[in-house]
């Protein structure tokens, strides 16, 4: 058994919804649907030149020498199941780092780091770390968004946790290889708050919000800045910049609140925003949105 200093992309894959296929089809049809699934993932790995190290169960360990083939084989993964109607669904954890290397197997910190952040991922999501991001191209880095820190069992630095945003609420995906797929971009972003509206486009393609009273969405508070935030288009998406002493909290369609400081983040789908407060503190004067 050998240590490799040399750093490579280690990527985990959990199949989710398997508990109801085996109650509805029985343990032979789940099984086959497992199984099937299983095979889409490792022709997916390998056409990434990617390795499969191992399968047990509902789950999946390749292996990458890079981190970019690493996340388009995980993009590519989380596209094909999630056209499939048989329920289930991939909860995807990869990061990059040096492992143990036993024969055809592969051990230690990374591993184990890209196992935890599987069983941290939600159905059809992926989870990352700070340390394969900084590995990616420009294009895919631009779609990982930091989310929180958090401690790992080994570990006694927290680890910073990333997720890729790879598809839009309406089905359409995000990212992946720009010349590989034709992109239908919104093309209007609608704001409202107070019974107001606001609309982002091409001809309108800056907004502004905060408790100045020039600003486009004026919204009083105590926790609210003068200038808090800004909106706007940017390479075909919507952008919200946050430009406050207290953040701006950012809740999407289906996904958990996020707290940007002085930072930037692509808006999906639709959603809601607190500017200096959560969605749920603020109340009656949180700024909804919705792509169209």
């Amino acid at each position: 058994m050998d240590a490799d200093d040399s750093s490579i992309a280690i990527l985990f894959a959990h199949i989710s919804g398997t508990a109801p296929l085996y109650e509805s089809l029985g343990n032979s049809g789940a099984a086959d649907a497992v199984n099937a699934a299983l095979a889409i993932l490792r022709t997916t790995v390998e056409k990434n030149s990617g390795t499969v190290v191992k399968t047990a169960g509902d789950e999946m360990i390749a292996r990458f020498e890079f981190a970019d083939p690493a996340l388009k084989a995980a993009i590519a993964m989380q596209a094909a199941l999630r056209g499939q109607s048989d329920g289930l669904a991939l909860k995807v954890g990869f990061t990059v780092g040096p492992v143990i290397q036993d024969k055809q197997d592969v051990f230690g910190d990374t591993v184990n780091l890209a196992a935890r952040l599987a069983s941290m991922a939600n159905p059809r999501q992926i989870l990352t770390t700070r340390q394969a991001v900084d590995r990616l191209s420009t294009f895919l880095r631009s779609t990982c968004r930091s989310l929180y820190t958090t401690t790992v069992k080994g570990k006694t630095e927290k680890i910073s946790v990333f997720e890729t945003v790879w598809h839009q609420d309406k089905g359409t995906t995000v990212v992946g290889d720009p010349g590989q797929q034709e992109e239908i971009k919104p093309v209007t972003l609608k704001l409202t708050c107070r019974g107001k509206v606001w609309n982002l486009d091409e001809r309108r393609d800056a907004i502004n919000a905060g408790r100045d009273p020039v600003s486009d969405i004026v919204v009083a508070g105590d926790k609210v800045s003068r200038l808090h935030a800004r909106f706007f288009l940017r390479q075909g998406k919507f952008v919200i910049a946050d430009q406050s002493a207290n953040g701006t909290f950012v809740r999407m369609l289906h996904r958990a609140e996020i707290l940007l400081h002085r930072e930037e983040f692509v808006l999906l789908g639709r959603g809601s925003i607190g500017l200096g407060q959560s969605v749920d503190e603020i109340g009656e004067d949180q700024i909804t949105f919705e792509l169209g």
